[in-house]
């Protein structure tokens, strides 16, 4: 239950070194190597490089950028991927970074963003909606959701203070909890509990929308 997590772990900290080892300042970046490396730049990705919104989740703006995203994610994944397994954590890492990114692309009308940070806040949308289920017994579940609530809130606040890209983060939140709500009847029938259909139905009916409008923002974008 622990496998993609040091993976993802390994891509991000690769990509840095590679971005390095070329000329990129290790401190701050400039916009121009973020551009040139992948980062989702609106003009960019607006006219016809959509791939952006997902290689941006790749990159990061200067080693303390990535240390801090790799602590977190290294935090979540120990508690998240064992619950999920590795392929939801996987689906859940790549979709909420991709939510991310479109929730930066939509707020800013010209910006460079890039960082790791939307799928990590996407992971915390997992926890809280599952959180929010009879997979735990009220007392874990009040103490996941206070702690959950808190994180996610300090870190939005920090973000503010910073001046950190929050159309990312509350992109990755609200994609995270998507994907909670859509893996919990899975879940559900790994546990061996019985998964009604109108459950089914309902998941179904809450994930098609969502998929919708993320091919259309990529086909439009």
């Amino acid at each position: 239950g622990y496998r993609i997590t040091p993976i993802l772990m390994m891509i991000n900290i690769a990509v840095f070194a590679v971005m390095v080892l070329s000329g990129v300042n290790i401190m701050s970046p400039t916009g121009e190597d973020l551009v040139r490396w992948g980062a989702n730049f609106t003009t960019l990705t607006r006219a016809g490089e959509p791939w952006r919104l997902l290689t941006a989740c790749f990159l990061h703006i200067g080693v303390i950028h990535l240390a801090v995203n790799m602590m977190s994610l290294r935090y979540l994944g120990m508690q998240i991927e064992p619950l999920l397994g590795s392929w939801r954590f996987l689906v859940a890492y790549l979709a909420t970074g991709l939510t991310g990114s479109l929730g930066s692309l939509w707020w800013h009308n010209i910006a460079v963003s890039a960082g790791a940070s939307g799928a990590i806040f996407g992971i915390e949308g997992v926890l809280l909606a599952l959180v929010m289920t009879n997979l735990f017994n009220d007392d874990v579940r009040k103490a996941l959701l206070k702690s959950t609530l808190s994180v996610v809130g300090i870190n939005l606040l920090i973000g503010i203070s910073i001046g950190a890209d929050n159309a990312a983060h509350i992109g990755g939140l609200i994609g995270g909890i998507v994907c909670g709500m859509a893996f919990y009847p899975g879940i559900r029938a790994e546990l061996g509990w019985p998964v009604p259909q109108w459950m089914t139905a309902r998941w179904f009916a809450i994930g098609l929308p969502v998929v919708m409008v993320l091919v259309t923002a990529l086909l439009i974008f």
